[in-house]
């Protein structure tokens, strides 16, 4: 008992690292890019997520310190990095070498931007999810909305993503039910919020402006569930 006690109190001090993910949407009909994590992935293994990751340190310094900018730079910089879609003002040239060059170190987030700028107004945040309390790995994760063309080409960087998806989302939440598609509760609640809308123009003008608070679930029984 007690080194259930010592565990759980560990847990409890772990802090939600902050992340960014962006819901890819694009329309006519209105469908969501979704990725499939890779089977061996130390974080919700074989789950069909966003594109998302942690934010960095360079983010911030490219937003100069404010946290909505940078947030929504490293949306666009882990979109890129995992679904090799680009959410700059024009095309990259040669768009997947820069993506490897870029995972690899050896060009930075910066240098692409140059290349084409980021309108990070494109970005709608749409809402805001942190991990619960008592598990391990815990991320405080901004979700925000991006509307690209049909003819954009998504692919999996084949390392922590090993699948690409377009589907509408009531699709996918049926799916889901179906125990078809893996998915978390943080993807299932955004897809819900989304579901009702028929266009991506409807989405993000509903979304655009709205007030954003953290959602902190709890578990209950080793499931999260809302307060």
């Amino acid at each position: 008992m007690a080194g259930a006690v010592l565990n759980d109190t560990m847990h409890r001090e772990v802090p939600a690292l902050p992340a960014a993910s962006v819901i890819v949407i694009r329309d006519a009909p209105l469908e969501v890019l979704m990725l499939r994590r890779h089977e061996q992935s130390s974080f919700v293994p074989n789950a069909w997520v966003f594109p998302g990751g942690m934010a960095e340190a360079a983010d911030r310094e490219l937003a100069h310190g404010a946290e909505l900018e940078a947030m929504k730079l490293a949306g666009v910089r882990e979109t890129f990095e995992e679904a090799g879609i680009w959410l700059g003002r024009t095309p990259l040239d040669d768009a997947e070498t820069k993506r490897r060059r870029l995972l690899n170190g050896e060009l930075s987030f910066r240098e692409l931007r140059q290349e084409s700028p980021v309108d990070v107004e494109q970005l709608v945040w749409t809402s805001r999810w942190i991990t619960p309390i008592g598990i391990p790995k815990r991320f405080d994760t901004w979700f925000f909305l991006a509307e690209v063309s049909r003819d954009v080409i998504a692919s999996a960087e084949k390392v922590e993503a090993v699948e690409v998806l377009w589907i509408a989302p009531g699709e996918a939440l049926a799916k889901q039910k179906a125990r078809e598609l893996q998915m978390v509760f943080p993807t299932i609640k955004n897809l819900e919020a989304i579901a009702q809308y028929d266009s991506a123009s409807a989405l993000l003008n509903a979304r655009r402006g709205a007030i954003i608070e953290p959602i902190l679930p709890v578990l209950v029984d080793g499931k999260p569930r809302l307060p």
